[in-house]
């Protein structure tokens, strides 16, 4: 009997305004995890061709949205892990940031705060994002230091950037500091 039941309803049309709500919904499952709104593919109302396969259609309008799903989603910043090291004159903060090019980072000293930002890429060569288990695109850190703390000396190496920040320096103003 389930099975008749389940027959019978494969052998129905499937409405015009079924599909198109269907389509619909589907761009707001997009919006809503993106925040963005659907990809420009085509009118809103897409009227399926007497051609056309019903199945067919849907199943190809739905592999277009997940295809754009699949593109890096990068709209907030994200913060690199950190570990800090210190003895009596100096610490030694690093920032894990494998994958990002000395050009893309930025470090400021900004009178007590050490601002590092910059962009770890979220393209690679001509492939689709599949899968990210890390963080990709613009980054942000900010660290606290204490009075009269300034940074000495920035280095980039093996992908951990090490920032030298002696405890007692003369004040100064904000300024950039140049990675090595």
């Amino acid at each position: 009997m389930a099975q008749e039941k389940a027959a019978a309803t494969l052998e129905e049309p499937v409405s015009k305004t079924a599909v198109d709500e269907a389509i619909a919904g589907i761009e707001r499952l997009y919006e809503t995890l993106t925040g963005n709104p659907a990809p420009e593919g085509g009118p809103t109302y897409a009227p399926i061709p007497v051609e056309r396969n019903p199945s067919d259609f849907v199943e190809e309008r739905l592999e277009r949205l997940l295809g754009a799903l699949g593109q890096p989603l990068v709209t907030v910043a994200w913060t690199p892990p950190m570990v800090v090291w210190e003895d009596t004159r100096a610490t030694v903060a690093c920032l894990d940031l494998p994958g990002v090019k000395r050009s893309e980072i930025e470090v400021s000293d900004e009178g007590g705060v050490i601002t590092v930002t910059g962009q770890r890429p979220a393209a690679f060569g001509g492939h689709h994002l599949q899968l990210a288990e890390r963080p990709l695109g613009a980054f942000r850190r900010q660290i606290l230091l204490p009075r009269g703390a300034q940074v000495q000396s920035a280095k980039l190496q093996d992908g951990v950037l090490e920032l030298h920040i002696a405890k007692e320096a003369p004040g100064a103003a904000a300024k950039k500091i140049d990675i090595t």
